[in-house]
């Protein structure tokens, strides 16, 4: 089974050059933390968890679509423009550099390094249109053992592929939009990327086969005595029939977005995630989660991240990429190379807990919301320049209403 483990990018306008982010483990697995950690083949382990902390704007969806666009682009033989990619790439250079890492259940390891260039393909009344193409790729391989710490260095190895001396025939196969990466991956089974990220800005409910789990339910919302799906011969949903333990009769709607209606948000972005999480953990997948306290209770939160985290649940070897601005859930994180954190000065910079040098003692709570790294926290100054705009509005609008009042006087008289 073939995986995307992580990536290290150059030429984002958002990201800081050498930015690397990996689901790889880093610190040293103790008795305490052991059962946090993946024994993905002889060499390579994994995280279970892993959380990403940063403010608004500094680029936590970004780093996700790119993560799964990464996984879509080299694992599922899909082109540039059909993945995540071609929304996350944004380049003031015009040129995006990817080092991935992937592995193999079976103990090959694999570093792509592929060049995408921005290229206008044409313009017109609304201004020039661009597409990314591949202009170099190299593939490096081997399945040597190798220290946890080199596991993706080949230094002195030549590529076992190369983009640019592939024969003319072996090009025909391929677009300038398509990874020579394929190659290797459809010969393969690879496990895939789950991503929610799209969905973080609505509520929605995610249909199980013909009903949703009683025990999800009774967690959730015990009023509830069932949510049914009525589904066709091609397994498209046609009703969803709704009932309360209280009444009598059942709720039967046609359209997805009129169970929001009768069943509470929080309610619905439970069931949501449960599908998700439970997809992911019976695959062994990579599921991206994007602010993952949306609409949820935070012990909810908790709990499911908490099915990942243990391995007799999750015994399918999955890892979950959470971001949140709750940092009161990173407080449950063991072990620091569980933690990302995200840090924007013009630039952004990705951290690695466990490469601060904080003191392990420490809640990871109190860390971010002390703005200790200088950037986890509302900056205090600039809210107190936003109260000051706020008392300067307020003080015009009171100024204005005078004056209408006395304009009103003397017309008057």
């Amino acid at each position: 089974m073939l995986k995307l483990i992580g990536f290290k990018i150059y030429g984002h306008a958002l990201f800081e050059d050498g930015t690397q982010f990996t689901i790889q483990t880093a610190s040293q697995v103790t008795e305490r933390t052991k059962d946090r950690i993946i024994k993905f083949n002889q060499i390579l382990t994994l995280n279970r968890v892993i959380g990403i902390v940063g403010i608004n704007a500094t680029g936590k969806s970004t780093l996700m679509n790119i993560f799964e666009g990464l996984s879509d682009f080299y694992l599922k033989s899909l082109s540039i423009d059909q993945t995540a990619l071609n929304e996350a790439f944004r380049s003031n250079e015009r040129r995006i550099r990817i080092i991935a890492f992937l592995a193999a259940t079976t103990g090959e390891r694999y570093r792509v390094e592929t060049s995408f260039d921005k290229n206008a393909v044409e313009s017109n009344d609304m201004g020039r249109t661009f597409n990314w193409k591949i202009s170099e790729e190299k593939i490096y391989s081997d399945n040597k053992l190798m220290p946890k710490s080199k596991y993706f260095d080949f230094e002195n190895q030549e590529p076992i592929q190369q983009r640019t001396k592939l024969s003319k025939n072996e090009l025909r196969l391929l677009s300038n939009k398509d990874s020579i990466f394929r190659i290797i991956s459809q010969a393969s089974q690879n496990l895939e990327v789950l991503s929610t990220v799209s969905m973080t800005d609505s509520n929605i409910v995610r249909s199980f086969a013909d009903e949703t789990p009683t025990a999800l339910l009774e967690y959730l919302d015990n009023s509830i005595d069932y949510l049914k799906y009525q589904l066709d011969s091609e397994g498209k949903t046609l009703s969803y029939h709704l009932k309360f333990k209280r009444d009598r009769h059942e709720i039967v709607v046609s359209q997805l977005n009129d169970i929001s209606k009768y069943i509470s948000s929080g309610t619905i972005k439970g069931i949501t995630l449960f599908y998700e999480f439970l997809i992911a953990l019976r695959h062994g997948s990579t599921l991206l989660v994007d602010e993952i306290e949306l609409h949820v209770n935070k012990q909810i939160v908790r709990d499911f991240i908490g099915f990942f985290a243990n391995p007799k649940v999750n015994v399918n070897q999955a890892t979950l990429i959470y971001s949140s601005h709750y940092v009161e859930l990173t407080d449950d994180l063991k072990r620091q190379d569980e933690e990302y954190v995200l840090l924007r000065n013009g630039v952004t910079k990705l951290r690695r807990l466990n490469d601060t040098g904080v003191r392990t003692e420490l809640k990871n709570s109190d860390i971010f919301q002390s703005n200790y790294f200088k950037g986890t926290a509302p900056n205090y100054e600039r809210y107190i320049n936003l109260k000051k705009t706020i008392v300067a509005h307020n003080q015009r609008r009171f100024d204005v209403d005078t004056d209408s009042v006395s304009t009103g006087s003397i017309n008057a008289k």
